[in-house]
């Protein structure tokens, strides 16, 4: 089992195909096994890396390294240092999008193309305390959930993949279960000023039934970002990449292919996966 044994954590981790190096940051309801429909697609013409964020299935956090304070972009730059990757492309979902966007603003030369669905990514916008009638009800579709009503949903699968794909449902479902017992460690919020720091090209994917992360959310950060592109998904939950993974992936390669790699970055990023060592 490839476990990349860092500073702040045990990481695990898998990589799979060749070409540029494109890393999947999971949600909170799942782990590296969400991104199948992902590897799949794009495992032909790059070099796919999925982990387990620490704290969730085979990931564990280093209870003896004294840095309580420690927070998943740190991990992030850690387990690249290891895998000797000096740019990568990231492609990240809900919670990890807060580990790839504060990576991204601490580290721009790092990343060639940020893709955030179903995330904010931690933005912070006081004025901003209230969304959507959608977000208002997700205590009451969590509680559904928890207690296994009848016609309840997993929050960040969603009603139409349960009743238009349940075994689909199902299996988002059980890919979570893996998860033991999670232990998250903070992300930190993100100030709009810091998106000022930010240096790659940046597509942001929302589902316009997503109650965890509503698409307002989504369209605050393209707003305060200025620069991105932004795409709403129609008849689509928190989980785009799960639930609609065939135009998911259609759009994010099409984006991919416009922003990663090009120029100069290509050679750069050719040197860094030529030499697959820790594979």
């Amino acid at each position: 089992m490839p476990t990349a044994n860092l500073s702040l954590a045990n990481v695990y981790y898998e990589s799979a195909g060749h070409g540029p190096p494109l890393l999947f940051a999971h949600g909170a309801g799942g782990n590296a096994l969400s991104w199948w429909q992902q590897t799949a697609f794009f495992g032909a013409r790059y070099r796919c890396i999925t982990f387990d964020h620490p704290g969730f299935r085979h990931s564990k956090w280093d209870v003896a390294d004294g840095s309580p304070n420690a927070i998943y972009g740190d991990v992030l730059k850690e387990l690249l240092d290891h895998l000797e990757l000096e740019q990568v492309g990231l492609v990240a979902q809900s919670m990890g999008g807060w580990t790839c966007l504060r990576f991204a603003i601490d580290n721009p030369d790092r990343v060639a193309s940020l893709v955030m669905a179903a995330s904010d990514g931690g933005l912070y916008l006081p004025d901003r305390a209230s969304y959507s009638a959608q977000e208002r009800n997700l205590v009451e579709i969590r509680a559904a959930w928890q207690a296994r009503l009848p016609g309840s949903f997993h929050p960040a699968a969603g009603e139409r993949m349960l009743q238009e794909q349940p075994d689909l449902h199902e299996m988002y479902v059980q890919i979570g279960e893996q998860n033991d017992s999670v232990s998250y460690r903070g992300w930190g919020q993100i100030k709009p000023s810091e998106l000022d720091q930010l240096e790659c090209s940046v597509m942001l994917i929302s589902g316009d039934e997503d109650p965890v992360c509503p698409p307002e959310r989504i369209a605050a950060l393209s707003e305060t970002l200025g620069d991105s592109k932004l795409v709403a998904v129609p008849r689509a939950g928190h989980s785009v990449y799960f639930e609609r993974a065939d135009l998911f992936n259609r759009m994010v390669d099409e984006f991919l292919g416009e922003t990663y790699p090009s120029g100069s970055d290509k050679q750069t990023i050719m040197q860094s996966f030529a030499n697959p060592a820790h594979d």
